[in-house]
């Protein structure tokens, strides 16, 4: 909400003009000056009025010329100087008026209010406090002190300002929503809803008024007030696009999402540019794992606002849950294209072609995550294992010990830093980090596997083979460690083991042939129904 004075500056003239003429040190003017400067103010006013402030401004010095001891004429000029945009003269007059007269509660609220406009609120709060006290009655000093107290994030002191405002001037709906709005800031929950109630009642077939106050409320997180009054002015404003979509947003806050759903594609559907509305209607279906109508959403947030790098994001994410690896990452580059400093894309980029098997790629997205936020949880073994993958060991190695460096207990790194290390030949290095991670992670079927290859390597047959057999209690249809166990027990000629071994190693092996023939078989049945333009949920309708 614009926060303004609240009173024009014309009719506030007049207003100080009366209060200044009543104050006691007028009474010590000369008697010979009273007249001609009263004229010269008199007329000077009349301009001012007529917004003629240049030549207001010439009768104005004549008046202050004329009777430099009146309160009234350096404050009158330091309206309009003030007006002239003469800032530092209106300020120096302002002052004179005080100066003379110590009581002048206008010329104090008029030195305040420059002051706040100034950006000097302490000293605006000091002379609008001032005047308050002085003068009780004054609405405008009220409503200026309540501004700088909000500049000074003190809401619950504004609240009692707005209170006082409310008091003087009688039903006036927007100082009632100030009020409302400093008594929410100040956790004053009860005191606000109070008021809120109060002015939807005595306003209730007013929908501007109603829909401010349920702005207001929505956005100091009192969604359930927002959702009941964005109702009842969609009851008398039906179909306007810009009420349900905020009936939506509080809706959705509430985690009603079938009546956010409803409100936010009636938006959608009167206003189809409206982007928040199909954004909104994407969360709702993410939150629903319908991730195909949530892409479908994205993606009209995206087509109305290409610049949103959060769509791109959101999108990316959908298409990550459905295993879409090499869209996922398209959308998460766009994301990080047009928001190069956020870490998230970066990494979420990089997880998407960690997932396609683009390890070069992947690495490259982590460095930069890394780059732009060096404490990203665990991005240096991220690094190290997409080095370890493309075969730089070297490089895998200096990242994951930096890990570990980190944190010392890292399973996954000591699992890769041992692993490393027995392809560089250093069984010994190999097996103590192994060691530490199956002592943290004993269950660990990776950490165990690859500590028996080093047992393996290391001609410790026995204790490759009891590591291989904990591998199979806790995966039995490990292929690999049924393989590895043939060739330990091949060497050590236990011939009757190793043909058991060997047969459940093939029978492993056909199994996971005729998988992967079921897998070829339905991605070839779904891009024959891609191209032929049929869909997975193409009868399911959307997030509405």
């Amino acid at each position: 909400m614009r926060i303004a004075p609240y009173f024009p500056r014309e009719v506030c003239v007049f207003i100080l003009l009366t209060i200044a003429q009543q104050a006691p040190a007028q009474a010590a003017q000369p008697s010979a000056g009273k007249g001609t400067s009263a004229q010269a103010l008199d007329a000077a006013a009349a301009l001012v009025q007529k917004g003629q402030f240049s030549e207001a401004a010439t009768l104005a010095r004549k008046a202050v010329v004329l009777a430099p001891g009146s309160a009234v004429a350096h404050n009158l000029l330091g309206l309009i100087e003030e007006q002239l945009k003469h800032s530092a003269t209106a300020e120096a007059e302002y002052e004179r008026a005080i100066r003379l007269d110590p009581r002048f509660a206008a010329a104090r609220a008029n030195l305040g209010n420059l002051l706040l406009a100034e950006g000097k609120p302490a000293q605006a709060q000091m002379q609008l406090q001032k005047a308050v006290t002085l003068d009780p009655a004054s609405a405008r000093a009220h409503y200026n002190l309540a501004l700088v107290l909000i500049k000074t994030n003190d809401y619950a002191h504004a609240a009692d300002q707005f209170e006082a405002v409310q008091k003087l001037r009688g039903d006036d709906p927007t100082i009632v929503l100030m009020f409302v709005g400093a008594a929410l800031k100040a956790n004053e929950t009860e005191r606000a809803l109070k008021a809120a109630d109060a002015v939807s009642s005595s306003h209730p077939q007013e929908p501007k008024i109603l829909f401010n106050l349920s702005l207001l409320l929505a956005q100091n997180a009192q969604y359930g007030k927002a959702a009941e009054l964005f109702s009842e002015v969609n009851r008398l404003r039906p179909g306007t696009a810009e009420v349900l979509y905020n009936l939506g947003v509080a809706e959705y806050n509430l985690k009603h999402l079938d009546a956010a759903a409803d409100a936010l594609a009636e938006a959608a559907d009167l206003k189809p540019d409206l982007t928040e509305a199909h954004f909104r209607l994407g969360l709702i279906a993410s939150e629903r794992q319908d991730h195909e109508n949530a892409i479908l959403e994205f993606q009209h947030s995206i087509d109305h606002a290409s610049d949103r790098a959060q769509y791109y994001y959101l999108l990316g994410r959908e298409q990550f849950a459905l295993g879409r690896w090499e869209q996922a990452a398209a959308s998460y580059r766009k994301a990080a294209e047009l928001d190069p400093k956020q870490p998230l894309y970066a990494l979420s980029l990089g997880n998407a072609f960690f997932r396609a098997e683009n390890y070069a790629a992947a690495a490259k997205a982590f460095e930069t995550t890394a780059q732009l936020d060096p404490k990203t949880e665990d991005i240096q073994y991220l690094i190290g294992y997409c080095d370890r993958v493309q075969g730089k060991m070297d490089e895998a190695r200096a990242h994951l010990e930096q890990q570990l460096h980190a944190d010392p207990k890292h399973v996954r790194a000591l699992d890769s830093l041992g692993f490393v290390l027995l392809e560089q030949s250093d069984p010994a290095g190999a097996q103590a980090q192994l060691e530490r991670a199956a002592a943290l992670a004993p269950d660990d079927v990776d950490v165990l596997f690859d500590l028996a290859r080093t047992y393996s390597r290391g001609k410790q047959t026995d204790k490759a083979i009891e590591t291989f057999q904990r591998v199979l209690r806790l995966s039995p249809e490990n292929s690999q460690a049924h393989y590895q166990l043939f060739l330990l027990y091949n060497r050590s000629q236990h011939t009757e083991e190793a043909k058991k071994e060997m047969a459940e190693f093939q029978r492993l092996q056909e199994m996971d042939k005729m998988v992967r023939r079921e897998e070829t078989a339905l991605s070839r049945m779904r891009k024959a129904e891609a191209d032929r333009g049929v869909t997975p949920n193409s009868n399911a309708g959307d997030a509405r």
